[in-house]
């Protein structure tokens, strides 16, 4: 897998910028121009490269000394810049009919989004039970996260080089406002109840 870094260095933990560091962290991101400026494919290759490194067992095993937390996104703040861009990848353990975002050699979904906005989200809240986890956030924040249900979001992807306009719902929705979020400078843990952090509704959707 190392051959197939879309960029020169092995993803490591010294990449991550974290909470303490609010200059960029909580740090509004600009919309890129495309097409990418050399500096601006780097930063996509970046993501690319420390989300899939960090869900390979092999390369990312346990003992090695710099493990990464495998991560299922990364946004550029969490870099260290502040461009509209992020990238997911969802690992499935069962076999989903083919799909223009998904790698069929190892059944993963992929999307590298730039500029990406939500237009529509629905009033359906969904959180996932365990709550929320961040490599730019070190102390253990519990708590439920609501997020919407399903939003429809508006970018460029990357991967595909075309303009998307993706539904997403569940899961995949929470995963791309926690992303998204990031971009606008906002944490997982703003969102939790202060008062009460397990407070959720009779029709809250638990993932």
């Amino acid at each position: 897998m190392e051959k197939d870094l879309l960029q020169k260095e092995i993803p490591t933990n010294k990449w991550l910028w974290k909470d303490n560091q609010p200059e960029v962290i909580r740090n509004t991101s600009l919309d890129v121009k495309l097409p990418l400026s050399s500096e601006d494919e780097n930063t996509m290759h970046r993501l690319i490269d420390f989300v899939r490194y960090s869900q390979d067992p092999i390369l990312n095993n346990k003992q090695k000394e710099d493990h990464l937390r495998p991560a299922v996104g990364l946004a550029a703040p969490q870099i260290g810049v502040n461009k509209n861009m992020f990238f997911a990848r969802f690992e499935w353990t069962k076999k989903k009919k083919s799909e223009e975002h998904q790698d069929s050699k190892d059944n993963a979904e992929e999307y590298a989004i730039i500029n990406g906005k939500i237009i529509a989200k629905s009033n359906q809240i969904a959180c996932l039970d365990g709550g929320e986890g961040c490599l730019s956030v070190d102390k253990d924040y519990k708590g439920l996260v609501p997020r919407s249900y399903k939003i429809q979001v508006t970018g460029y992807d990357w991967l595909t080089k075309k303009e998307v306009n993706l539904t997403l719902r569940g899961y995949k929705a929470i995963v791309f406002q926690h992303e998204l979020d990031h971009n606008n400078g906002k944490l997982f843990y703003d969102w939790i109840n202060k008062k009460q952090p397990f407070y959720s509704e009779d029709d809250w959707f638990l993932i």
